[in-house]
């Protein structure tokens, strides 16, 4: 396939809004410990019209005819690219200093996400804890 395929329609109307609440806080109640913790609350909400894309049909090397699958050729992509989300993240982190150049840091990290309208990859629901630490050595 050479060229580029193009939209029967010269403009594809594509709506997307987006809001982000943040907050961040920071302490440092001793000397040699330092807290922070994040707190985000997105909201997305988007939808496109379809585009329309001519049919294309692929010929192999042994001459047989196949529908072929091309990431330009998005006929009825408005089914499948409605966003509706919101997403909720929290972060909470600590980090005691050992020694002048020794520190101990320990992450904790928390997102629900609530899907309300399937995408390409599906229903995305679901919720993550993740909890990480690590020891830092300055030289």
């Amino acid at each position: 396939m050479s060229g580029q395929v193009r939209s029967a329609k010269d403009e594809l109307d594509w709506e997307n809004e987006v809001h982000v609440f943040y907050l961040n806080v920071s302490a440092a109640p001793m000397p040699k410990l330092d807290f922070s913790g994040t707190l985000s609350y997105t909201v997305a909400e988007g939808e496109m019209d379809s585009p329309h894309f001519p049919a294309v049909r692929v010929r192999t090397g042994g001459g047989r005819w196949i529908a072929g699958y091309y990431p330009e050729l998005v006929n009825n992509a408005d089914e499948y690219s409605d966003l509706d989300y919101q997403a909720l993240e929290l972060e909470l982190q600590a980090t005691y200093q050992i020694m002048d150049n020794i520190s101990l840091t320990l992450n904790y990290w928390y997102s629900d996400f609530d899907d309300d309208e399937e995408y390409v990859y599906g229903d995305l629901d679901g919720d993550a804890y993740v909890l990480t630490g690590f020891i830092t050595y300055r030289f």
